[in-house]
């Protein structure tokens, strides 16, 4: 035959697909810092109250963490429950996208403080929350079937930051982060606790930061800007005396 017939859009495409209304993203490997935020205590906070008294402090919840994750500079992309994970460096290099994560954390504890003001007289429990950080290679792309496909990442990473979010309970603080990502972050640990722990399906054990208060990351940031203040000030004050 002289005529042939080659597809050229996917076949769940219509035509909101057509006219741009979908996006479809390639898919590919990529350094990502990526961070997991979980909700501590909403399994006993349904059985105490009614579902929509439930599913309303769970999304203001979600909305806290998410407005911290975007401000920030992160995209939250999958909502889990009241779990959320966040992707970093999206179109940012390594550095930026760990720091942005780290900043997001603290931003985090702030605004869940402030919905736990606003929550005072009615919920006598305060929200608690738990933090992984880690940053790493993942493969992006869009996952799903038809209407459900959703861009997100895979990888170890990704499973990393879950495992490290979950071991907050076990610690018992609100963030545990990866060496990786304070390291590729360009800032000192400043004092942070570190533990050696085992990750299933890691041969090796991986350095992590503990961290009480989530809010007490905006410290890092700080002594990073005094140092990088301080740091030519020196350097003049030597080639004087020199």
């Amino acid at each position: 035959s002289d005529i042939s017939l080659v597809p050229i859009l996917p076949p769940q495409a219509d035509t909101s697909f057509v006219y741009g209304k979908s996006q479809t993203h390639l898919s590919e490997e990529r350094y990502l810092a990526c961070m997991f935020v979980d909700m501590r205590g909403s399994t006993e906070m349904a059985q105490k109250r009614l579902p929509f008294d439930t599913v309303f402090i769970v999304n203001r919840f979600l909305a806290a963490v998410s407005q911290a994750v975007m401000e920030a500079g992160g995209q939250p992309n999958q909502y889990v429950g009241d779990g959320l994970l966040a992707l970093f460096g999206l179109n940012t290099d390594r550095a930026t996208a760990c720091r942005q994560a780290l900043n997001a954390a603290a931003m985090v504890a702030g605004n869940v403080d402030h919905l736990n003001k606003m929550f005072a007289e009615a919920e006598r429990n305060p929200i608690r929350f738990g933090i992984g950080v880690h940053a790493g290679e993942v493969i992006t792309g869009d996952i799903g079937y038809r209407d459900t496909v959703v861009f997100t990442a895979l990888g170890d990473t990704v499973n990393v930051t879950a495992r490290l979010e979950e071991l907050t309970k076990e610690l018992e603080c609100q963030v545990v982060l990866s060496d990786e990502a304070l390291k590729t972050a360009g800032l000192a640990p400043s004092g942070l606790p570190s533990r050696e722990i085992v990750i299933r399906g890691h041969a090796r054990p991986m350095t992590v930061r503990t961290v009480a208060d989530a809010a007490s990351l905006s410290a890092i940031f700080d002594t990073a800007v005094d140092a990088a203040l301080t740091e030519p000030q020196e350097r003049l004050a030597s080639a004087g005396a020199a």
